[in-house]
């Protein structure tokens, strides 16, 4: 009897041992790959006119559905980069969106708003970079190459408004000080003396890397003359902002140059200048575009460890009961030439191997985030951020590097 027992309670030691390990089987985690990725990703193509075929255009529509906020974190300097968001924008338009914010300053972007009604953007920025810039100095940045000019236009001719919320660029000065005396009304004579004194000064050291052993910005906080010029020629709420403007972007720029860091004051700065736009429409909820590098449209803190305009736009559209639709841009293909396992793209192979060389990728990385979160799959801790911080993958077609409009 005691051995019947005794091979009872084996058995029901050895079923409740089985059963453990068939449930840890039945519930592994299973190791992300491409080829799981595979069953989210969607092929196209946009044509030379830049426009999606019918059947991307409604994928698109159905990807961005009811967010009140998209953004194409992008790779800066990529040709293709233009090319999706010149065909993104009218997509995105009819959607009803008609606000489009960039990586430029606010009054930067009231300059480029003032060549909506030109025949030729191009020119017109070729132009503004020729006057105030040299080679790969621009007044504005990131709408310097040649392919920025098919978005810009594209935008004009729907009719977008464009919104600046990032610093002023370091080689702006000359642009907003000829700004800041155009907008008075009747210059006195010691506006006028210290206008050409200071133009005189940018003139010969807006371009050099340091001045008088300071870096650019940090000379420009420090110049009396050009700040006793900006006192002078303030006076009214439009030059008043101006000035505020050009001399919280020195303080990025020189914080940033000399070491002590500036990514957070950078983002507030974003996210403040958001808000004013944000808060001048007509609508109660209006829909924003997003075109910024993508360490600025992380859902969560930046891999800079900052508190970034992507997790702002994230709780904002969370309390309006809208969304956040972030598209994270990658570069599987340069010039012909696969960037798996090279320098800077070592930590995100898996996802290059999606691309392809002739068409577009898109790959849906919400079902990848949600069975990640429920500890349905693992990987490592790169992938990890990819997919809490971002909800679409964009993997272009051969891409390569952008050239100067100049």
């Amino acid at each position: 009897m005691k051995s019947i027992k005794n091979v009872g309670n084996l058995f029901i030691k050895t079923f409740f041992v089985i059963s453990i390990l068939l449930s840890s089987q039945l519930f592994a985690q299973v190791e992300l790959t491409s080829e799981m990725m595979e069953e989210y990703a969607f092929r196209f193509t946009i044509d030379k006119e830049n426009s999606l075929s019918q059947n991307a255009k409604e994928k698109w529509i159905s990807y961005i559905s009811d967010n009140q906020f998209v953004g194409l974190a992008e790779i800066h300097k990529s040709v293709q980069k233009s090319v999706f968001t010149t065909a993104i924008l009218s997509v995105l338009n009819e959607k009803g969106f008609n606000n489009f914010a960039l990586e430029v300053g606010p009054n930067s972007a009231k300059i480029l708003n003032e060549f909506a009604n030109s025949s030729s953007i191009k020119n017109d920025i070729r132009s503004l970079n020729r006057y105030y810039g040299k080679r790969n100095k621009p007044p504005i940045i990131f709408i310097n190459k040649k392919y920025d000019a098919l978005f810009i236009q594209k935008a004009f001719d729907l009719d977008y408004n464009i919104w600046g919320l990032d610093q002023e660029f370091v080689y702006a000065p000359e642009m907003l000080l000829d700004r800041l005396l155009a907008l008075q009304t009747k210059p006195n004579s010691q506006q006028k003396a210290c206008y050409d004194e200071a133009k005189k000064m940018i003139k010969k050291y807006g371009f050099r890397k340091k001045v008088n052993g300071e870096f650019l910005a940090c000379w420009y906080q420090s110049n009396q003359l050009i700040n006793d010029c900006l006192d002078a020629l303030g006076g009214i709420p439009e030059t008043e902002k101006i000035v505020a403007d050009l001399r919280e972007s020195w303080d990025i720029h020189c914080k940033s140059a000399t070491g002590v860091g500036s990514n957070q004051q950078r983002a507030n700065y974003m996210k403040q200048n958001f808000e004013y736009f944000y808060n001048t429409q007509e609508e109660s909820k209006p829909k924003v575009f997003f075109k910024f590098g993508s360490v600025h449209l992380t859902r969560g803190i930046s891999p800079f460890g900052v508190d970034d305009l992507g997790k702002f736009l994230t709780k904002k559209a969370e309390d309006n009961g809208t969304g956040f639709l972030s598209i994270r841009q990658m570069v599987a293909y340069r010039n012909g030439k696969s960037l798996i396992g090279k320098s800077g793209w070592e930590s995100v192979g898996m996802f290059l191997q999606l691309g392809k060389k002739d068409e577009w990728t898109v790959v849906d990385l919400r079902p990848l985030r949600e069975q990640l979160i429920k500890n349905l799959i693992k990987t490592n801790e790169q992938y990890t951020f990819e997919l809490l911080n971002y909800d679409l993958l964009l993997l272009p077609p051969n891409d390569s590097y952008d050239k100067v409009n100049y």
